[in-house]
């Protein structure tokens, strides 16, 4: 009886791999099963082991028909989904603010990231905008008075990136939503005095691929900054009610190492 029972099993086992197989009949009746491996516009190779463990090239204008078996779409591994970035790009910016009278300007950042969960990337950024004009801000110690209306800015920080819908691997477009901390610094022009502080943002963008590994990142954000010391005349003081916000529009070309 156990010898019955383990020859059915053989038996089964040994017809399994051709209840999953690709089957090609040829003109001349013969049947080849097995797995097609690879094709071109005149031949075909098949491999059907352990059954017929030599690979065959079939001639195409020998063939009547093709039957492919249907195989379950790939899973892609968690692995798969995480990976390191740098991206590059330029910004648009527009403030308003009951202290500062700025008008838009440009500018320019870079940042790297790292993929930690196919939803979840975390970045550091850093970003610079060379020149901002201003309605003459003024600034006084009680003892000498300075007023500006040229500067250049700076900030950087951390950015977290949330792609809810990643599930959706058919979807060409990365949607995400940001938020972050930047450490801010605000420098008039000539003057070797700056103001320092820290803002907080939030935006949306969204990843469009390229030419792999190169993707569009563009982006919106609003930043929400208060300066709360200022550099003056060679001396460190605490400032307070001075705040700005930043409405950010920025595109930037990130390439990933994958």
């Amino acid at each position: 009886m156990t010898i019955r029972r383990l020859f059915i099993a053989l038996l089964c086992f040994s017809y399994l791999p051709l209840c999953h197989a690709d089957k090609v009949i040829m003109r001349d009746g013969k049947i080849y099963q097995g797995h097609i491996m690879g094709e071109t516009s005149r031949s075909l190779l098949i491999s059907n082991p352990p059954v017929d463990p030599k690979p065959r090239f079939l001639e195409l204008q020998d063939v009547l028909t093709i039957v492919r078996e249907s195989r379950p779409a790939e899973k892609r591994t968690f692995e798969e989904g995480r990976f390191a970035s740098a991206t590059l790009g330029l910004t648009g910016q527009a403030y308003s603010s009951s202290v500062f009278s700025f008008s838009p300007a440009a500018g320019l950042y870079f940042g790297g990231a790292f993929r930690v969960h196919p939803a979840v990337e975390v970045a550091g950024e850093f970003y610079y905008t060379p020149s901002i004009s201003s309605d003459r801000f003024s600034v006084s110690d009680g003892q000498t008075l300075r007023a500006y209306e040229s500067f250049y800015a700076y900030h950087g920080g951390f950015i977290l990136k949330f792609f809810p819908f990643y599930p959706h691997k058919e979807w060409r477009w990365e949607p995400y939503l940001a938020t972050g901390y930047h450490w801010n610094r605000l420098v008039p022009k000539d003057s070797g005095d700056a103001l320092k502080g820290s803002s907080i943002l939030g935006g949306a963008g969204v990843m469009i691929p390229w030419w792999k590994p190169l993707y569009w990142d563009l982006r919106f954000t609003y930043e929400h900054t208060s300066y709360d010391s200022i550099h003056f005349l060679g001396g460190d003081g605490d400032i307070s009610g001075v705040t700005h916000n930043c409405y950010v529009t920025s595109v930037g070309l990130s390439y990933r190492f994958l």
